[in-house]
């Protein structure tokens, strides 16, 4: 899993600093070009630092003209929030207010499992991060078949699947979950700041000309009356222009669809499936029993959603629950030390191509900013 890095430097130099609601917010600039760097330092009111043990600071960003929004949070740190957005050229020149709201508390996760008659009293779950590390831990549930998870720090977004924690041929476990930081909030602290971007004037505001709202603005826009002649896509290309990096966006790739195909739903497992249509893959067990595929003898890797995964995790993803397969025949140069054995890319359906009717114990939740992240 990995960690957030938090550096203690001194405050930057800034053109000004402001107190609102007593809350103490320091902007680097006024005025920002594409490449520069919009630092930002918050700090609490030196009389919540002691009763605030944990506290999230969320950045909502709103583009005056067009009402687009961008959401960025951080983790207080000894009362203090000090980050930095690289504004990126996906910004559009304009004016922009930049709302900064304190919440109480970290990000931390609260589940139940609603069916009474398949409840364990405790769970495993994997938490798979952007660095490629899983984290593999259980969970106790109590007789309601409620649970909570510590409190996490980590960034971008992960994916947690959970599973009983007896081994059994299929997951039967229906999960639902709770992140009260990404609920509608009364913040405990509020402030608005206002810049530019690109070489325009400084507009002049006042507090009655913007009006804050913790509603998303509405950003759907009439267009021109427009005809479209197109090729239409299936939906495993469409999943796949949604979800597939560059990287994974080999032509080489022998990709099967989990999508509007139910051949691979209706397979047995997974190595089953890949056996019967991979000619030099196996499915072996290690020494730790664990399943693992192997491409005429070496073992290869296993990627769930773009994520290097351990040796039988792969093993909590049911065949109904993948949209796509892309299985990349050697060599596959994922790293100096790995791909030589090929790869098989498995991804999960999502978003719109989700299965409703599936039991859902899998899940993909976003985290804390990185306090390095780029504004785009």
């Amino acid at each position: 899993m990995r960690k957030l890095v938090i550096l203690f430097v001194p405050l930057f130099i800034c053109n000004w600093l402001f107190a609102q609601d007593s809350l103490t917010v320091s902007l680097s600039s006024k005025a920002f070009k594409t490449g520069d760097s919009l630092e930002i330092f918050c700090q609490l009111p030196a009389a919540q630092m002691n009763k605030l043990k944990a506290a999230t600071l969320h950045v909502w960003i709103d583009d005056l003209k067009s009402k687009k929004r961008w959401k960025f949070r951080y983790p207080f740190v000894n009362g203090a929030v000090n980050a930095a957005l690289l504004v990126s050229d996906a910004v559009p020149t304009g004016n922009y207010a930049i709302n900064f709201l304190v919440q109480s508390g970290f990000y931390r996760i609260y589940g139940n499992i609603p069916d009474l008659g398949k409840r364990d009293s405790v769970i495993n779950y994997i938490m798979q991060t952007g660095n490629k590390r899983s984290l593999v831990d259980k969970i106790v549930v109590n007789r309601n078949g409620d649970f909570v998870m510590k409190p996490m720090l980590f960034q971008d977004t992960a994916r947690f699947i959970f599973s009983p924690a007896v081994k059994t041929r299929e997951n039967y476990l229906e999960v639902s979950l709770r992140t009260p930081i990404d609920s509608v909030f009364e913040p405990i602290f509020t402030a608005t700041r206002f810049i530019r971007v690109g070489d325009i004037p400084a507009a002049v505001y006042s507090a009655d000309t913007y009006q804050f709202s913790v509603d998303d603005p509405d950003e759907s826009q009439l267009l021109p009356d427009v005809t479209v002649f197109a090729k239409v896509k299936t939906k495993s290309q469409q999943y796949e222009e949604e979800y597939t990096s560059a990287f994974f966006k080999n032509g080489d790739a022998k990709t099967f669809d989990g999508i509007e195909s139910d051949e691979l739903a209706k397979a047995p497992s997974l190595g089953w499936f890949l056996q019967q249509k991979v000619p030099g893959i196996t499915v072996e067990t290690d020494s730790a029993d664990n399943e693992v595929f192997k491409w005429r003898g070496e073992i290869s890797n296993i990627f769930i959603d773009e994520q290097l995964m351990m040796p039988g995790e792969h093993q909590m993803i049911m065949p109904r629950e993948i949209a796509l397969i892309k299985v990349f025949s050697p060599p596959f140069n994922y790293s100096m030390t790995t791909g030589f054995a090929g790869a098989i890319a498995i991804y999960t359906k999502r978003g719109r191509f989700a299965d409703m009717n599936m039991p859902r114990y899998s899940f993909r939740l976003r985290g804390y900013t990185p306090f390095d992240a780029v504004w785009k």
